[in-house]
């Protein structure tokens, strides 16, 4: 599996590990009979939980970008030196990400978050740059 496949999955993991962190924190505050419920009523949030929730959401939102990133280059087969880089990158963000916002480590979480803000584009360019001509790219 390519590094560009193996940042989508661990994407997609750390996404899946926030859920279930969040959830199972959700679960401890609300106990028991809110676990068992159809949350209706949720807990206060603590600040511990509202980190967790942002945390969460931030996961999907960049799942999403990347995701659709790593479809383009995968389809294409626009691999190189800035693909796997940016993916590197994207790799070490989103597993750094989650413990630091989880526990308010900043700033830190910060720099974790700004570098996806920094792979992303090189990810894109790469594969832009990967296809050779503007032609490839608009399928002619």
């Amino acid at each position: 599996m390519t590094l560009e496949l193996w940042s989508v999955f661990v994407t997609g993991g750390m996404l899946w590990l926030s859920i279930v962190i969040q959830q199972l924190h959700l679960d401890k505050i609300g106990g028991t009979a809110y676990a068992l419920s159809n949350r209706a009523d949720p807990p206060p949030d603590s600040p511990a939980q509202g980190r967790l929730l942002r945390a969460v959401r931030n996961q999907s939102d960049v799942a999403a970008v990347w995701i659709a990133l790593v479809l383009v280059q995968q389809i294409t087969g626009s691999s190189g030196a800035l693909t796997y880089w940016a993916s590197l990158a994207m790799i070490v963000s989103r597993i750094f990400y989650l413990p630091l916002y989880a526990f308010g480590i900043t700033p830190f979480r910060s720099l974790s978050w700004a570098l996806f803000l920094f792979a992303a584009p090189v990810f894109a360019v790469g594969v832009v740059l990967g296809l050779g001509t503007i032609g490839v790219v608009a399928g002619q």
